[in-house]
């Protein structure tokens, strides 16, 4: 390579991002021109690597952002990038990267989780156990009632109690604020614990909008007080269950535009496994059982299996990452809570079995807080380091690293990263977990670089006063400029 060249190929990045504006400036940008500029990748020496994030930094979030990334080399151990690298920050959802490490470790990703109908020996009362499957259906339930029924009495009326006992009773996580009501953790779960509400407009501008909500239950009720916009309103459909009120009553309120698509929310219950039990009594019912008196208990001693669904870890843990489901994430902490302790699960015994599996693996774990498995908690504490080197970690178990990494969102593809890194380097490449919560947006994941070695990443951003898009948007160009990323210029 000539004098000339180098000189070029160390100095073109810098040109690149001189004219590239920043992310304020590019809200305005049409979605190609976005695009384009995402297109753009580093062909550059590690030095020149390193200018080039400094200066995304510099211009973007410096100095009243707090910052920590690292970038290591899977194939070469050395570390090509790292900024305040062992800075303790809130890490929002890829908090989830140490719960599904551990999960899948410590409870094996073929561990079957299961809900189990049992009827006791005197066969008078129906029992409906819940281990924490994160992904039981309202469907699920009639699935179960329909097998359940084929061994009932049909001419006996039966009590039906929901058993709780795999997990403590605390519905929320540690340090959780008092508006996280989201989802409540119950190891009795149907629905991800909320219910799903479409809203439709009515038939002219003003009128009612029209909306229904599943699963079919009476056990919450809604309060329509969405209507169709006139001509200029914009979009504001709002669904909730008022956060702290145990009533069940989901509210809608906000406006949708005429001739618009059915829009899709959700809203918390209260007490979810009620909400599960009034399901799976209906479905009793619809099979010809009689069912009178609802409760929570534990299944007594003698009491007989009539039928059984189960997820496995493995399939828990796709759905958790993909889509970042916090009460996934919940429910496998406690999970290996229980098998530790034998006692019910717990977030504080899960916790420590997650530390104790970084640990082993050579995790630096000082100054580690795992306050919950999911990251909803502003307690949780991690630095960029310690998710790197989980990430090493889990690379080189290569049967855990292969359900791992196909379970991680791909970038401008699916899961939370599906319309992130459109038409650059990084789509159908990086591979990665998302956290984003008022103040903090997190990325961390692998990529390969443009001569296919293999990264792992971690960026954390924090104390942020503009828009959560902003500190994404930086995060996206920063993983163009790694997939990008050559050893020597070329």
């Amino acid at each position: 390579m000539t004098c000339l060249s180098r000189i070029i190929a160390a100095v073109l990045p810098f040109l690149l991002l001189a004219a590239w504006p920043p992310a304020t400036a590019c809200s305005g940008q049409t979605a190609s021109a976005a695009r384009a500029e995402l297109a753009v990748t580093s062909d550059s020496t590690v030095p020149a690597l390193k200018r080039a994030i400094d200066a995304v930094l510099a211009k973007e979030l410096l100095p009243v952002t707090n910052v920590g990334i690292k970038v290591v080399s899977l194939r070469e151990g050395d570390t090509l990038y790292e900024f305040n690298p062992r800075l303790l920050l809130v890490p929002a959802s890829i908090q989830k990267v140490f719960t599904a490490a551990a999960a899948l470790a410590l409870l094996g990703p073929d561990r079957e989780v299961a809900t189990t109908v049992m009827v006791d020996a005197a066969g008078e009362g129906v029992y409906l156990k819940g281990c924490g499957d994160s992904m039981l259906s309202a469907a699920d339930l009639a699935t179960l009632a329909a097998a359940a029924a084929r061994t009932m009495d049909r001419g006996r009326e039966y009590t039906l109690a929901a058993d709780l006992s795999c997990f403590d009773d605390l519905y929320r996580g540690s340090g959780w604020m008092w508006d996280d009501d989201e989802f409540l953790i119950s190891p009795l779960s149907v629905n991800q614990n909320a219910v799903s509400v479409l809203v439709q407009p009515g038939p002219g501008p003003g009128a009612p909008a029209t909306v229904s909500a599943e699963p079919a239950t009476s056990y919450f009720s809604l309060e329509n007080l969405a209507r169709t916009a006139t001509v200029g309103e914009p979009e504001s459909i709002k669904t909730a269950r008022r956060p702290g009120e145990r009533d069940n009553l989901i509210t809608i309120s906000g406006v949708i535009p005429p001739g618009s698509g059915p829009l899709e929310k959700r809203a918390s219950v209260w007490r979810p496994e009620l909400m599960a039990l009034y399901l799976f009594r209906d479905a009793l019912r619809a099979q010809g059982i009689r069912v009178a008196g609802l409760a929570t208990a534990p299944t007594p001693a003698g009491a007989r299996v009539v039928a059984r669904l189960a997820r496995r870890v493995g399939e828990l843990v796709h759905f958790g990452l993909k889509s970042s489901d916090n009460l996934t994430a919940e429910s496998l902490l406690k999970l290996m809570g229980r098998q530790s302790t034998g006692q019910p699960g717990s977030a504080q015994a899960g916790a420590a079995e997650v530390r104790g599996y970084l640990a082993r693996q050579g995790v630096a774990t000082e100054g580690l807080v795992l306050a919950d498995g999911s990251g909803v908690s502003r307690y949780n504490l991690s630095s960029a380091e310690t998710f790197t080197q989980a990430l090493q970690a889990v690379h080189r178990d290569r049967e855990l690293y292969r359900i791992f990494y196909d379970s991680l969102p791909v970038a401008g593809r699916d899961g939370t990263l599906r319309n992130r890194m459109k038409g650059s380097s990084a789509q159908g490449n990086l591979r990665g977990k998302t956290g984003n919560m008022s103040g903090v947006s997190a990325l961390t994941g692998y990529a390969s670089s443009a001569d296919g070695e293999p990264l792992a990443f971690a960026m954390i951003v924090e104390n942020f006063a503009a828009s959560g898009r902003h500190a994404r948007e930086v995060q996206d160009r920063i993983a163009a400029l790694l997939c990008g990323f050559r050893r020597t210029s070329r």
